[in-house]
């Protein structure tokens, strides 16, 4: 459980019901639920630069005014270093004095050039903290009865709107193959560089390479989330109806296939090493442990990926997790492309199949960026075949 605290260790009360009550308790990941705490925290350190009572601001029917919730922007658009420059030199006390316009203008020109945060990570901040300000509003809403409400609340709701235009824009990301799954010549490759007792396999024999293929297995089988598979528990693979349970999701818990050889790999690994470590360590009842028993962490799953990658010069390096999962959407789109013109299913209906399996709402618009690499190979092939029509003329 992430728990955001103060410089005496204590937990302010607003973030923390926040972040319980819209992501923990959703079931969203704990990696999600402290990168938002984190955000909301650097909220607090701008209160903190600025001597503002942020707790009180919240709980308020004023809440914050538009140039404070404009500055806010600013600084969420900081690096941490450049955040930490200005929580430095706000606790420096300053002498009022006369100067000159031009010593202004330079002392503005330095404040100006700490080093800020990439557009994405900048607009991530802003719109976690817009979501965190439109709560407490909400709330705020519930409770106020006063005559003078409405003008307040559409100050409020003002404010907000300023606060969240003013995340910046960072374009769709250029199209390509770093960022498309994997083609199949190249995944036979791969599944040679992960079968137990192939050459080409790096890892050590034994508990490793059974671990670690029926990882890639799964990878392969459904396009799981690197994070939702580490949460796997033995009791969520159902061998006989060839299903694994995803209980922890950044989006939505869900249940997903896999193959009947996936399934005799899981009742194998189980058999021969998961039941021979030790009942205390592995009482917590996670799948993929470590040799000692221990839940495998995000970055070992990372290390095996990368230990595949160097292991082979014909494996790319954006060779990742999350490969896997556009490797799946990829081929889920031939897949349906070969399907005859009376069985093909119509593009809602793709949509929603790519939506469930993906963990995505229905209403979300990740199905077209998944499918990037399917709609590219037609666009070439329809125009090398317009090529060739014309050349042919």
């Amino acid at each position: 459980m992430a728990v955001l605290v103060d410089e005496d260790g204590s937990p302010p009360f607003l973030p923390n019901v926040y972040a319980t009550v819209r992501y923990r308790d959703r079931g969203a990941a704990l990696t999600t639920t402290e990168k938002v705490l984190r955000t909301i925290g650097m909220a607090y350190l701008w209160a903190h630069a600025r001597r503002i009572d942020i707790h009180a601001a919240l709980t308020s029917e004023t809440f914050l005014t538009l140039e404070q919730c404009e500055d806010l922007a600013n600084f969420l658009r900081m690096s941490r270093a450049g955040q930490d420059a200005e929580l430095k030199e706000s606790a420096t006390a300053k002498p009022q004095k006369i100067v000159r316009l031009e010593q202004v203008r330079g002392r503005m020109a330095v404040a100006q050039s700490h080093d800020h945060a990439s557009a994405a990570e900048g607009g991530y901040r802003i719109q976690v903290l817009a979501r965190f300000l439109e709560h407490h509003h909400e709330r705020i809403c519930n409770q106020v009865t006063s005559k003078d409400w409405e003008g307040l609340k559409d100050a409020r709701e003002k404010a907000i709107r300023r606060f969240r235009s003013l995340a910046p824009r960072t374009g769709n990301p250029a199209q390509g193959d770093p960022v498309e799954g994997l083609p199949e010549a190249m995944m036979i490759d791969i599944d040679e560089i992960f079968t137990p007792g192939s050459p080409k396999n790096p890892f050590k024999k034994g508990f490793i390479q059974a671990r670690n293929f029926l990882m890639y297995r799964i990878f392969s089988d459904n396009g799981m989330r690197r994070d939702e598979l580490r949460y796997v528990r033995v009791d969520d693979v159902d061998y006989a109806r060839k299903r694994v349970k995803v209980r922890v999701s950044k989006t939505r818990p869900r249940n997903l296939v896999i193959s009947q050889k996936t399934a005799d790999l899981f009742r194998e690994f189980v058999r021969d090493y998961w039941s021979n470590v030790s009942p205390r360590k592995r009482a917590h009842g996670y799948l993929f442990i470590t040799r000692p028993g221990d839940q495998i962490s995000l970055s070992a799953i990372n290390l095996i990926f990368q230990v595949a990658r160097e292991s082979s010069d014909h494996v790319p390096d954006y060779f990742a997790p999350h490969t896997m999962r556009r490797t799946w959407n990829d081929r889920l789109s031939r897949k349906i492309d070969a399907m005859p013109p009376e069985k093909r299913m119509s593009s809602e209906e793709e949509e929603k199949i790519r939506n469930h399996n993906n963990g995505w709402s229905i209403k979300s618009d990740m199905a077209p960026r998944y499918s990037a690499r399917s709609i590219r190979e037609k666009a070439d092939r329809i125009a090398e075949e317009l090529a060739n029509d014309i050349a042919g003329k």
